[in-house]
């Protein structure tokens, strides 16, 4: 299904998941989702550096309630999800469909402070975030502000890659 030279770092994501293709969590958990959507968000930029791994780790530790080694293990999960799919049309369905206007708001503004873990976004981080919030449908004016909440010292400066 994927050309040889994945197959060592789809070893490396399955034997940190723990398991030899069983996934611990459900592809169709809105966590699961949230997780996905928020790596492909933390990767915009060609990579996941360590300030975005830990603030990532933390906060679905926080708010999904899991401990650190579970949240490694959805990440990775994650990882390895996102890396597989075509698009983020499944993640977002399943988004969609689990959460409420204001869970959708609290998944961008968790975007964006994914994005804003190591300083001021990318112009691709932003443009991600971006896309993201439209396919939940935040408006324009939602995102706008929950981009100025995510690091008000940052809020108009975009780094240009």
């Amino acid at each position: 299904m994927f050309p040889p030279m994945f197959d060592g770092i789809r070893s490396f994501i399955a034997e940190l998941i723990g398991s030899d293709g069983e996934r611990p969590f459900d592809e169709n958990d809105y966590r699961m989702a949230a997780a996905a959507v928020l790596v492909h968000v933390a990767d915009a930029d060609g990579a996941i550096d360590a300030l975005e791994r830990a603030r990532l780790q933390a906060m679905l530790s926080d708010k999904f309630d899991l401990s650190p080694g579970d949240a490694s293990r959805m990440i990775a999960q994650a990882e390895l999800s996102e890396a597989e799919a075509v698009d983020l049309d499944h993640f977002v369905a399943v988004l969609r469909r689990a959460l409420d206007d204001g869970g959708r708001l609290k998944l961008v503004e968790m975007a964006w402070d994914i994005v804003y873990a190591d300083g001021a976004p990318l112009e691709v981080e932003d443009s991600v975030v971006a896309r993201v919030a439209q396919m939940l449908g935040v408006s324009d004016g939602d995102l706008a502000t929950l981009r100025s909440v995510g690091q008000p010292g940052l809020a108009s400066s975009v780094r240009r890659s």
